[in-house]
């Protein structure tokens, strides 16, 4: 390692010795008039050396556990404090036949047999450090035993980077603080439960929301793009204004609109995690995401549900709980799913939608079709599957009260784009290791990896069927198709789209990038095109007014195309409208600033430069289109229809700089049709 070491320092030497020169050649260069030739000479020199020198370490950047600051505590006890309540204090906590974890103070006093669980200075002769030791780096002669003796589950060992910090707390005097405890500590992740914490007792819920939108919020590449380029769009006035629904509990520990996703920290990337919804407990009756959360450690702050008979509380070790009927109205929903931003565009109306709706008078909710056992059906609590909405260690099952449960995948359009190593979950070792590099992998790591991967999928398929689910419950076709028909002469088809659900518009949500519309294509007999509408062009982007070769005119534009997607509309400075692909209109100032509108925006739901062109279906509604050609030659035509859908237009992922990800688009087909016309001479 030594002469490693030299070699290095000897080369670094010679480059800055070689360096050094060429700044003296720069300077006679500036006097010569042959500056061109000797610049590119330069060049092709320090192009050399690049290749000559060795590599400097490539910078690495994860998310954190903690956010870095000024804080009062010993500077690895938020992290030992986060690693056993994630992991261990679900069955360790207080009135348990185990050892308290829950809490600084119960570890400190905690013994067992008359040897301490932390001895301050010495981890050797800790029981919490002979728990949770193992030859995590799988080398043959180690001391260390080969397997801990907790966590019991594998997936869930302590990493190296864990072990380290917790032996080094230990050697330091596994203090708390290291100010005087009067010092009020700001806000950090410790006073957020994960939902790490929450999956031990309420693992089908966690399993549920792991897979969910809720969890990839703030994770997904398309929405952290999104938001940078907004953000540089608006000159950064937008601030929080699109995080502050995706990750709550990130804004709430001061992270900024525009920090990225390696420098948030891994509780910040749940997104809309437990807490979100189980710390509320007030009626706001607010839009745009404006809500808080209260923060606490997990038993010592009451968590809010749709129950209030749980037996919660010190008695049985976990945490305090209570009722709140709010949880169980659109408002709570609506209060991050009907966004208007600053100047007052609406920019997702699918809570206003349901409240005008068939749904609403029917008494029908939100959660009646995206938590109940049929994605897209309104199912009444009464009528869903009876369970244990928690499983408690140490607790006999029949003490807790069978309910009816809920599902926390939220069906809805979207899906991950993320690979399977990363979403829906990601062990804690993966945060310390290059897991691509498989060579360097241990046995262990190679193992759970493959594992996760495993689980992963098959949680991703789930997530799938249920998206395919709420999708094939929106809406339907009727197609009116001639069965005959005569050359030359004109022919016409008709389609009419149905929605059949009550509670919103198809689509919702964030319109302006969510498409749905019909695409209709006939053929002759020997099988080639006469007629389309909603065809693609070389980008996968319809042949509407947002296709690059539409615009170019390389191809013609689709005048027949019946899509129901919702468009920004921008003012030009010429007067007239046009429509755009981002949600900022820099037609008439390239420099934007968002600030509050001085007009009635309010009454109009937008401000007068920009708006949003509604082409949405109405729930229960029908439109349709009649699509005309001519056939020039008998024979057998067929005639294939379908009702489209796809989450984000190509062309969006292009005006963020994501062009990588198209090819994980994916067009789901909500219903078809199929048919023969026999053209006769």
């Amino acid at each position: 390692m030594r002469a490693h070491g030299s070699q290095r320092a000897q080369l670094h030497g010679w480059a800055n010795f070689i360096k050094g020169r060429i700044l003296e050649m720069l300077q006679r260069v500036a006097q010569s008039r042959r500056v061109f030739a000797a610049l590119t000479l330069l060049v092709g020199i320090l192009a050399a050396l690049s290749l000559i020198l060795p590599g400097q370490q490539e910078a690495v950047a994860v998310p954190h556990t903690i956010t870095p600051g000024q804080y009062p505590y010993d500077c690895d006890w938020p992290d030992v404090y986060l690693i056993l309540q994630n992991k261990c204090a679900a069955c360790h906590r207080p009135n348990s036949d185990r050892i308290d974890l829950s809490s600084y103070e119960a570890m400190i006093d905690a013994e067992k047999f008359g040897h301490k669980l932390i001895v301050p200075g010495n981890p050797q002769d800790s029981m919490l450090w002979e728990y949770v030791n193992w030859n995590v780096h799988q080398k043959p002669d180690a001391l260390a035993p080969r397997k801990p003796e907790m966590p019991p589950e594998h997936t869930e060992w302590l990493t190296a980077g864990q072990l380290e910090t917790v032996h080094r707390w230990i050697k330091n005097g596994a203090l708390e603080f290291t100010l005087p405890i009067s010092c009020k500590p700001p806000l950090t992740e410790m006073d957020f439960p994960s939902a790490q914490q929450c999956k031990e007792c309420h693992p089908k819920q966690y399993d549920e929301w792991s897979r969910s939108m809720h969890a990839y919020g703030q994770q997904s590449p398309v929405f952290e793009a999104f938001t940078l380029t907004l953000i540089e769009r608006t000159g950064g006035t937008i601030g929080t204004f699109c995080t502050r629904c995706h990750t709550p509990v990130g804004i709430a520990l001061g992270e900024t609109g525009n920090t990225r996703n390696v420098h948030r920290s891994r509780l910040s990337l749940e997104g809309v995690t437990c807490v979100t919804c189980h710390r509320r407990n007030t009626v706001h009756y607010k839009s745009s995401g404006r809500v808080p959360v209260t923060p606490g450690a997990l038993l010592d702050t009451c968590m809010f549900g749709p129950f209030d008979d749980s037996p919660t509380g010190p008695a049985t070790g976990t945490h305090p709980s209570a009722e709140f009927p709010y949880m169980k109205t659109s408002q709570f929903c609506g209060e991050c799913h009907d966004v208007t931003s600053a100047d007052g565009v609406r920019l997702e109306e699918a809570f206003s939608e349901w409240q005008n709706s068939p749904a609403a008078k029917m008494g029908q909710t939100c959660q009646s079709c995206h938590m109940g056992p049929v994605q897209g059906k309104p199912v009444a609590d009464c009528d869903r599957p009876l369970g244990y909405a928690a499983i408690v260690p140490g607790m006999k099952q029949d003490k807790l009260p069978l309910r009816n449960l809920t599902d926390h995948t939220f069906a809805g359009p979207d899906y991950s784009l993320l690979p399977d190593t990363e979403f829906p979950e990601k062990l804690d070792w993966m945060y310390e290791v290059d897991y691509r590099d498989w060579d360097n992998l241990t046995p262990y790591q190679k193992q759970t990896l493959t594992a996760l991967r495993k689980k992963n999928r098959r949680s991703l398929q789930i997530a799938d069927a249920k998206r395919y689910e709420v999708l094939k419950n929106a809406a339907v076709i009727h197609v009116d198709s001639p069965g005959f028909a005569q050359a030359g002469r004109k022919t016409a088809v008709r389609v009419d789209v149905e929605s059949i659900m009550a509670g919103h518009s198809l689509p919702t949500g964030f319109t302006a990038e969510r498409q749905v519309w019909v695409a209709i294509t006939v053929r002759d007999s020997k099988g080639c095109v006469v007629y389309a509408s909603g065809d693609l062009d070389k980008n996968a982007d319809l042949r509407d007014d947002h296709s690059f070769q539409v615009l170019s005119g390389e191809i013609p534009y689709d005048r027949d195309l019946l899509n129901f997607q919702n468009k920004f509309v921008a003012l030009s400075n010429k007067g007239t409208d046009r429509t755009v692909v981002l949600s900022v209109n820099r037609n008439i100032l390239p420099i934007n600033v968002l600030r509050p509108n001085n007009g009635l925006s309010a009454s109009f739901g937008r401000p007068g430069t920009f708006r949003i062109a509604k082409g949405s279906l109405p729930p229960l509604a029908t439109r349709g289109q009649t699509y005309r050609f001519t056939p020039e030659q008998p024979g057998t035509y067929t005639v294939d229809v379908r009702l489209n859908f796809r989450h984000l237009p190509p062309t969006l992922l292009d005006h963020i700089g994501t062009p990588h990800l198209k090819h994980l688009l994916e067009v789901v087909i909500i219903d078809s049709w199929s048919g023969v016309i026999e053209v006769t001479p």
